[in-house]
């Protein structure tokens, strides 16, 4: 039996041990349909000059389930989702929920094997997409996906096949009444030794996930949540969307993340609440001097991770800045308690109610105060955390071990109770705010037919995030280009995941049994950067 937790390790809220919550039953459904109740005529959702009300993004949600259900689909079914920012996504997701199916919201920028990918481990029979993406799914569909409905319909009309449908909103679909512990969606997570594993994430998850971010935000409905992150990601999704159907905060929707146009569009819809990765925080923080952002309205934004120059930030432009560390695998379990100052000195807060962490060294003993760790979590309510992964029983294994959530991130805690972060013990890289894995980059690299061998190693970098730096041994007398690396991984993969520097190689660093020691390239790369900084400062 696990030994009680010292006091830093235990939620620090007082009281009770959950959150106080509105007086609703958590699951997706109810928390639409009672905001349509509360907020009939308050507008939910914007996209540049399109509004929609709480009762019409219901109203419409529910003409989508008909479409759905039309399509054969039933309760627990998987729904592919894969569109851009926009006013039909949470129509989409929302309408999904009503009925119990499963959203599967797939990036926006996947193709070629990564796409067929969760296609195909997904299960899904269904993907509802734009004529954007409809050459991709095609191109890689499985026979499995029976029905491809587009929301461009003048453009379904024209292609030739009976599974690739229009959307007409016409019938309302038939809710049904959901459990807590009932699965909501999948999420895809970059792997580490494999393809992208699906994360099944039940409606208690999702609902504490969004709960936990507006009560991070104080969030209310006299906000205006500007949302620049993309919906088919976590943060996007619950922080945002889902954290304003419950607070009845209008939810302006953005196509993506722009630093040029960032401050006038919040002044433009006169924001008040934002979610920021740190990158994002970073490049706003470096770019020239913007007349929209002395008068704008933002009161408070969650960064994650903050910034070096946070206190410059703050001052600069006015606004309250707080943090978190959440994931896919364990949710939302550090925060800043409420009323607290925040400060990279207090790194991202405590445990937050409900929540009892711990932090393990290799060996499985737990790091005194002061000393890195992995960051191993559960929750006094089951299904908080990550059920499992999607037809993956040996990934759920190492994931939760004795009835903890394993993080993969080391973290270590102060004398004051507050949690660090170190570093990522995965090998998998975070660029642009995407977690991207060496394994998906390394595969793409090796099927370039002058490849013999390569290893993708993430280096830190100025704004918070990594480089994706790759070592390439070519083929005997290849002529290979770094140009042509790039172009080559470019066709095929996410632009996030090109390599932001590739370097030829004549042999690998390797263990005894041959594997390639990464750590030493890794070292290496460092190494050239250093030197570089240091010639440009001489």
């Amino acid at each position: 039996m696990p030994r009680d937790p010292p006091e830093h390790e235990r939620a620090h809220h007082s009281g009770e041990k959950a959150m106080t919550r509105p007086n609703q039953h958590r699951t997706l459904g109810a928390v639409m349909t009672r905001a349509a109740t509360l907020w009939p005529d308050k507008t939910a959702v914007r996209f540049r000059g399109e509004t929609i009300t709480f009762e019409q993004l219901h109203r419409t949600a529910l003409q989508f389930l008909g479409q759905f259900q039309e399509a054969g689909l039933h309760v627990g079914d998987a729904l592919l989702v894969m569109l851009d920012n926009g006013i039909a996504f949470p129509q989409v997701t929302v309408g999904a929920g009503l009925g119990g199916l499963v959203s599967v919201p797939v990036n926006t920028e996947y193709r070629g094997e990564m796409l067929r990918h969760i296609l195909t481990h997904s299960g899904g029979r269904a993907i509802v997409t734009s004529s954007r993406f409809l050459d991709r799914v095609l191109d890689v569909r499985p026979e499995t996906l029976r029905t491809i409905l587009v929301v461009d319909a003048d453009h379904a009309l024209a292609v030739p096949d009976p599974g690739v449908r229009p959307v007409h909103l016409d019938a309302p679909g038939d809710p049904i009444d959901r459990s807590e512990l009932d699965e909501v969606a999948i999420m895809y997570t970059s792997g580490t030794t494999g393809r992208a594993k699906g994360g099944v994430i039940s409606e208690r998850h999702a609902f504490e996930y969004a709960h936990n971010a507006a009560e991070i935000l104080e969030l209310s409905d006299d906000d205006i949540y500007f949302a620049p992150l993309p919906l088919f990601h976590i943060a996007g999704q619950w922080a945002a969307l889902y954290a304003c159907l419950q607070r009845g905060a209008t939810c302006v929707l953005t196509p993506k993340f722009s630093v040029s146009q960032f401050w006038t569009d919040c002044r433009d819809v006169r924001a008040t609440k934002t979610f920021l990765l740190g990158a994002m925080a970073q490049f706003l923080h470096g770019a020239p001097d913007d007349p929209a952002a002395v008068d704008n309205t933002l009161e408070r934004m969650i960064v994650v991770p903050l910034i070096d120059e946070l206190d410059v930030f703050r001052r600069k432009f006015g606004v309250a800045v707080t943090t978190c560390y959440a994931s896919t695998e364990v949710n939302l379990p550090l925060a800043p308690s409420p009323g607290s100052a925040v400060s990279n000195s207090t790194g991202v807060g405590r445990p937050v109610d409900g929540f009892t962490v711990r932090l393990l060294r290799e060996d499985g003993t737990e790091a005194p105060p002061g000393t890195p760790g992995e960051l191993c979590v559960r929750h006094d309510c089951g299904g908080v955390l990550l059920l499992r992964y999607h037809r993956d029983p040996a990934a759920t294994a190492k994931l939760i071990v004795d009835g903890w959530h394993h993080s993969g991130d080391s973290f270590a805690v102060d004398e004051h109770g507050n949690y660090h972060f170190v570093d990522r013990l995965k090998d998998a890289l975070r660029k642009r705010g995407e977690n991207i894995s060496s394994f998906e980059v390394e595969s793409e690299i090796r099927s370039h037919p002058m490849v013999v061998e390569c290893a993708v190693v993430g280096v830190a970098s100025s704004n918070t995030e990594q480089d994706v730096v790759a070592y390439v041994l070519p083929s005997p007398g290849a002529d290979l280009t770094v140009s042509q690396i790039k172009n080559h991984v470019a066709m095929r993969a996410p632009k996030f995941m090109v390599p932001d520097e590739v370097h030829f190689v004549a042999s690998f660093p390797t263990t005894p049994t041959g594997k390639i020691q990464k750590f030493k390239l890794r070292e290496a790369a460092e190494s050239t950067r250093s030197t570089k900084a240091a010639r440009s400062e001489a």
